[in-house]
């Protein structure tokens, strides 16, 4: 069967999309992972992906643009402190919840910090919520 320039541009296209869909997805991802790549997003700046580990809850209490510029800020302060060492994860719960404290150190002079960590599944997909 031959494929018409339509047709290869069509397949083209979904294999592009695919890697994308894979990542966004978050399919598979442990909520431990989850924490980690939140915190490696902020570091790069990646401010889009980052947010996308958030629960819409948290979207929801900040805003928007509001949310997009304290994720900016808290990027500009890691990248002052050398950029991400290290992060440590440790969390505890059982079905949709998990709970627990993440460490993270700096390269550079900063000292590090630990944080209270919350995650539920949110359409089948971990995410952060606030932890009190």
């Amino acid at each position: 069967m031959m494929m018409t320039g339509t047709g290869r541009h069509s397949v083209a296209k979904m294999l592009l999309l695919f890697p994308l869909l894979l990542v966004m997805s978050g399919c598979g991802r442990s909520p431990e992972s989850v924490v980690e790549r939140f915190y490696r997003a902020v570091a790069k700046g990646e401010i889009t992906e980052a947010q996308g580990y958030l629960s819409s809850q948290v979207a929801g209490m900040m805003g928007s643009q509001k949310l997009s510029a304290g994720l900016a800020s808290e990027s500009q302060r890691v990248q002052q402190c050398g950029g991400i060492k290290e992060i440590e994860v440790q969390l505890q719960g059982e079905g949709e919840i998990r709970s627990g404290t993440v460490s993270v150190s700096y390269k550079g002079q900063c000292a590090a910090k630990r944080e209270s960590v919350k995650l539920v599944k949110e359409a089948g997909n971990w995410k952060l919520v606030p932890s009190k």
